[in-house]
């Protein structure tokens, strides 16, 4: 008989795909958040030592660098241009110790960890600001209104006289060191990868 058949039950609604969100996709990763967050506070610790960098340059051997140069250029081995050779090999120099120690800085799972490699920033980060003050007294300052370049703040004027085109020197031992020590690094990553390679079984 028609009229005995049981009404058909009605099919069950597939489960959502996405948990806690709407759109479905998988969930979030709990540890992902505190990894970013770790990231952006790593980062904002870089920019905070970026600042002290720049408030150190201003405040203290900016004011003091031209001394360098009245006392420790003109017996320096080669003169002005000696110092500004030295100056420009140290520099990318200096800015590798400051680097290096803040990206294993990076790469450790605790601050306890992290502070005695951002320590040992620090003596690089001193380095590059004493030399970029040094630097910084070859390049011809700006002209202030109502006064002339020698009139400004710097050594530009004493140095320049002395010393023509110091600052060019300065920046050409500054791009030699720099293309050495991408070289080096570039040929010590290569060993290593090489050797990594040697060392893993083949799949």
């Amino acid at each position: 008989m028609s009229g005995s058949k049981r009404p058909k039950r009605r099919r069950a609604a597939a489960p959502a795909l996405g948990y806690g969100r709407s759109g479905g996709g998988r969930p979030a990763a709990p540890g992902r958040s505190w990894k970013r967050s770790r990231a952006v506070g790593f980062a904002c610790l870089v920019v905070l030592i970026g600042l002290g960098v720049v408030v150190a340059l201003v405040m203290g051997p900016l004011a003091w660098a031209g001394d360098l140069w009245h006392e420790v250029a003109p017996d320096w081995p080669g003169g002005g241009y000696g110092f500004a050779v030295t100056a420009g090999l140290l520099f990318p120099v200096a800015l590798a110790l400051f680097g290096m120690p803040l990206t294993r800085a990076n790469r450790q799972g605790t601050r306890a960890r992290s502070l005695p490699w951002i320590a040992l920033s620090l003596p690089g980060a001193a380095s590059a600001v004493l030399i970029s003050a040094v630097a910084m007294q070859t390049w011809r300052p700006g002209r202030r209104r109502g006064s002339g370049v020698c009139s400004s703040s710097g050594e530009y004027c004493w140095i320049s006289g002395r010393y023509p085109y110091v600052s060019l020197v300065g920046l050409a031992a500054t791009l030699v060191a720099s293309v050495l020590l991408l070289t080096a690094y570039a040929a010590y990553d290569k060993r290593r990868r090489a050797s990594g390679a040697v060392a893993s079984p083949a799949t």
